[in-house]
């Protein structure tokens, strides 16, 4: 979970992450939302940005995804103005996750240094 600072953002960052997370599941007739999960919210300080954070199903068009995201915004906005969140409705940035891709490379990297080992033990 990312955020941006103090409980009350942590808060709101969760409660958004979920409500938006049922929102595309259940409520949602666009079968290309259907290959997402929402990892993460992160909240600006004045909780005037989120940036939602998620990831792709194996075999799942990006583009077409990030174009149905764009396409349902305003109906995700209604669906959370129903719900009585916030007072102000945030400004939504939806961004592909890249913390596994990061953590696989991060992985491969340190695979590729590690040296085998020769029986030899170090001078010094």
């Amino acid at each position: 979970m990312r955020a941006g600072g103090g409980k009350r953002v942590t808060r709101v960052a969760e409660l958004l992450k979920e409500q938006i997370a049922l929102i595309l599941l259940h409520k949602s007739h666009d079968p290309r939302l259907q290959d997402l999960t929402v990892t993460g919210v992160e909240m600006s300080p004045d909780l005037k940005q989120a940036r939602v954070f998620y990831l792709l199903r194996e075999g799942a068009d990006a583009i077409q995804v990030q174009a149905a995201l764009k396409k349902a915004l305003g109906f995700i906005k209604q669906e959370l103005a129903r719900e009585h969140i916030l007072r102000i409705m945030p400004e939504f940035f939806f961004l592909p996750d890249a913390g596994l891709e990061r953590a696989a490379r991060l992985d491969e990297l340190l695979h590729s240094l590690e040296v085998p080992e020769s029986g030899k033990e170090p001078k010094g």
